[in-house]
């Protein structure tokens, strides 16, 4: 009974303070504290409930402004889980990891420290560990309600773990989604901070309630101002492409969202202005919000254990490095929803060139293979028209001409394909709508090698590698090793997912590390406060 008044009164002075953080229920934890360039870093964010955005960012920056890498995660019932890749070229120093949202990515972020070891310099190198000061930190709630029993004191190696974890009925009924377990090897001389950073900068983002929003400015390339009425196009090439198109207006700006995408994709940003003469330029904004720079470092001597414990971790890294040993396994995303037929809708005829006979180029297919499709090439400059069935004339202008998706307006950049180029070509032979655009008849080429280097970038056309929502992952489960190869992982379990319950079972087993480790779990409860317990153990 003690305990719990005891939190509850704690949870009322944090409340009244109101100085635990500015946005309630905006926590960044991480797997580890202290890692290695080229591991893998494990993050949980938990995000405000008042926060509509379904996308939350991720990065990591030095503290001196440069963003080094970063994802989008998928918020779901107000947290997300993701990782990121530290390159092998980081120098060994502190780096800030930080989460925020593009609507207020312009105002508030969660910063949290860590320490990152160059697994090619030489530690002598390492003298000092610069540290974050000047921000406020977020305050997180070390809970009594929250009890880890029959975790030992100490483990050898190899060894099997087994906790359990009991959560207090009261609490229970407070915690707010799911909790994160993590059992990790920790390094006492690097503890931390979590910052709630106010950035001055004053740009605002539109809120992402539905995907990652790409957006950018198209200017007049004479003056140098927006230019509005300009059709922007985003495709992204696929056998039923994605497509999008905006008209800007006064501010020159567009937007466009790319939801149920995951991983990598290529795309096209494209404008077409609305004379031949007329002269543009496209820019796409950053996904990621501004580098902030964060002068404010507190050096603190190195001592000679940290180093001892850091050339051990680098050795470790460098011998999974050589085994290819891969902690973390991908897992399917969520399948997408294709439509039916691509956004020009039904072709009235589809043909494959690449099953007839080898032709050299574009003129000769059109004449052998495509029905009611006129192209000619008199003095190097191409054109095309396609046939109304419904009229049975051609129409006037030239129809809407698609490589793998990507509207294109210069006919010479298909003029030299042949039939190996080819694997399909879809064929409109009517008048066809996509909102406010108009088609007079559309020709659809799909290639063989999804190579879209036909189309050379230009002040309005952009070709861009769109990193879209994170594919989900998951900590592997140690399987039967060979003799030969050791066992080094330095973190031994990982769930940011877990279902609160009254009492959680966390099963694992050590690897050939050791040294001290830390169970920790963590939860939001629904007034936004972040809370945890965590115990310490010995690996020998």
């Amino acid at each position: 009974m003690k305990k719990q008044i005891s939190l509850t009164i704690l949870l009322i002075l944090i409340l009244l303070t109101g100085k635990a953080q500015e946005k309630p229920g905006f926590g960044l934890f991480t797997d580890r504290d202290v890692y290695v360039s080229g591991e893998t870093l494990l993050a949980k964010v938990y995000t405000p409930t008042d926060n509509p955005s379904r996308i939350v960012y991720l990065d990591i920056v030095n503290p001196y402004g440069t963003r080094i890498c970063g994802v989008s995660l998928q918020v779901s019932n107000n947290q997300a889980d993701g990782f990121l890749q530290l390159p092998d070229s980081l120098h060994s120093g502190t780096y800030l990891l930080r989460s925020y949202f593009k609507n207020t990515a312009a105002k508030i972020k969660i910063i949290r420290e860590i320490w990152v070891s160059n697994r090619f310099d030489d530690l002598e190198k390492t003298f000092q560990i610069n540290r974050l000061g000047g921000l406020e930190k977020c305050q997180d709630l070390s809970t009594t309600q929250i009890e880890i029993n029959h975790l030992e004191s100490e483990y050898h190696t190899p060894g099997k773990i087994e906790a359990n974890i009991k959560i207090d009925d009261k609490l229970l009924k407070e915690m707010d989604g799911n909790m994160m377990v993590s059992v990790a090897q920790t390094e006492p001389a690097f503890m931390p901070a979590s910052f709630a950073w106010n950035s001055d900068m004053l740009q605002e983002g539109q809120t992402e309630n539905k995907g990652i929003i790409l957006s950018g400015i198209v200017i007049e390339k004479g003056s140098m101002l927006p230019a509005a009425g300009i059709t922007v196009c985003l495709t992204i090439p696929d056998s039923i492409p994605g497509f999008q198109y905006y008209q800007t207006k006064s501010d020159g700006r567009f937007y466009f969202t790319v939801n149920n995408y995951y991983g990598a994709v290529q795309a096209v940003v494209q404008c077409f202005g609305n004379t031949d003469s007329q002269r543009l330029k496209l820019k796409l904004d950053d996904l990621f919000a501004s580098p902030d720079k964060l002068t404010e470092l507190t050096p603190a001597p190195v001592s000679e254990s940290f180093k001892n414990n850091i050339a051990q971790k680098v050795d470790a890294v460098t011998f999974q490095k050589i085994f290819n040993e891969n902690n973390l396994k991908l897992l399917s995303p969520p399948e997408r929803k294709h439509d039916a037929y691509p956004y020009y809708g039904k072709p009235t005829n589809t043909v494959n060139p690449h099953l007839f006979i080898d032709l050299p180029d574009f003129n000769e297919i059109s004449k052998e293979l495509l029905p009611g499709v006129k192209f000619r090439n008199y003095n190097n400059e191409p054109t095309m028209k396609v046939i109304n069935s419904a009229m049975r004339l051609y129409f006037e202008d030239q129809p809407l001409v698609l490589i793998d998706g990507i509207p294109i307006r210069d006919l010479n950049v298909i003029k030299t394909m042949g039939t190996t180029d080819i694997k399909r070509i879809d064929i409109c032979q009517s008048e066809r709508f996509y909102g406010d655009l108009r088609f007079p008849g559309v020709v659809a080429i799909y290639t063989t090698k999804n190579d879209y280097s036909l189309l050379p970038e230009s002040d309005q056309l952009i070709r861009i590698k769109l990193e879209t929502i994170q594919v989900p992952a998951s900590l592997n489960e140690p399987g039967k090793q060979e003799s030969t190869i050791p066992d080094l992982r330095q973190v031994i379990y990982w769930n940011p997912s877990l279902a609160p319950s009254g009492v959680i079972t966390v099963q694992c087993t050590t690897s050939s590390i050791v040294g001290p480790f830390k169970l920790v779990i963590r939860g939001k409860l629904k007034n936004g406060t972040m809370v945890f317990a965590e115990k310490q153990f010995e690996v020998k």
